[in-house]
């Protein structure tokens, strides 16, 4: 006999983009997916759909309440959603948020364009995602999916296990590049949301830049220490680190001995360096 486990739906890839208007225009500009769960069997084991709320009021709904209460903070919206469809149905007993942002700069022109014109941002994904409960904790958690950065040196790999298949010879002096990925969770006293998007980057800027890495897990770790450190708000963070590798081109076949300046770059395959850092 079959039996439904588990289940939840909703609507994907809802977009929608405010600008707040002022002496200097701001806009923000999301991609949501909002699942619900709760006492939704009826219309999976038989013909009743009175537990179904529309997947196309699931998208006008992000877009009512973007029209009124979205500002420049991804995970305040976020928490509005997740305590609108709680409030509005009783028969949902949990609501799974993800939000996708595309960030855009003000143009750095010398006249009064800049005030309202904007470059999209497009290294890497900013994110937040809810998982908003009628009973008990919810989880609210933002981050950075695949930011580039690299460095040309301050960076090494040694004494490491080698065998009859290693092939990777030691270094002190490599270059180190990544596709950082960042989850942080919050803690129920935070509220300063927005502030840590920038807070944990810059912390993560001073550790890749200004600190010798023996090891990418090293660098991993220094990174999740200082972002906890820079934000009291988060109770842990997930980092990610797969290596971007740079390998070294032999030209001495083209009268070019002694290369160390060119490179080519190549991820397939690459490391994948993942951990999660706590208090």
């Amino acid at each position: 006999m079959s039996r439904l486990k588990c289940n939840q739906y909703g609507k994907a890839l809802v977009r929608v983009l405010k600008v707040l208007r002022g002496a200097q225009h701001e806009v923000c500009e999301l991609e949501a997916d909002v699942l619900l769960r709760g006492d939704l069997e009826g219309s999976y084991l038989g013909p009743d759909n009175s537990s179904i709320v529309p997947t196309d009021t699931v998208k006008n709904t992000v877009r009512v309440l973007a029209y009124d209460s979205l500002g420049t903070c991804r995970t305040s919206f976020a928490k509005v959603l997740g305590e609108h469809f709680l409030g509005q149905y009783v028969h949902l007993d949990g609501v799974s948020v993800e939000l996708r942002e595309r960030r855009w700069k003000r143009m750095n022109v010398e006249n009064d364009g800049r005030a309202h014109s904007f470059v999209a941002e497009d290294n890497g994904e900013w994110f937040c995602r809810g998982e908003f409960v009628r009973a008990g904790t919810g989880i609210l958690s933002a981050g950075i999916r695949n930011h580039l950065i690299m460095k040309t040196t301050g960076s090494g790999f040694e004494g490491y296990p080698q065998c009859e298949l290693t092939t990777l010879p030691p270094t002190n002096d490599r270059i180190l590049s990544t596709r950082l990925t960042a989850e942080w969770i919050f803690s129920d006293q935070a509220r300063d949301y927005g502030a840590a998007d920038e807070a944990i980057l810059k912390a993560a800027y001073e550790v890749f830049s200004g600190t010798y890495s023996p090891s990418v897990q090293r660098t991993l770790f220094q990174i999740g220490e200082a972002a906890l450190a820079a934000v009291p708000g988060i109770d842990e963070i997930a980092l990610t680190l797969p290596n971007v590798h740079f390998l070294g081109m032999d030209l001495a076949n083209l009268g070019r001995p002694g290369n160390d300046c060119l490179f080519l770059p190549t991820d397939e395959p690459h490391g994948q360096i993942e951990a999660v850092v706590t208090r």
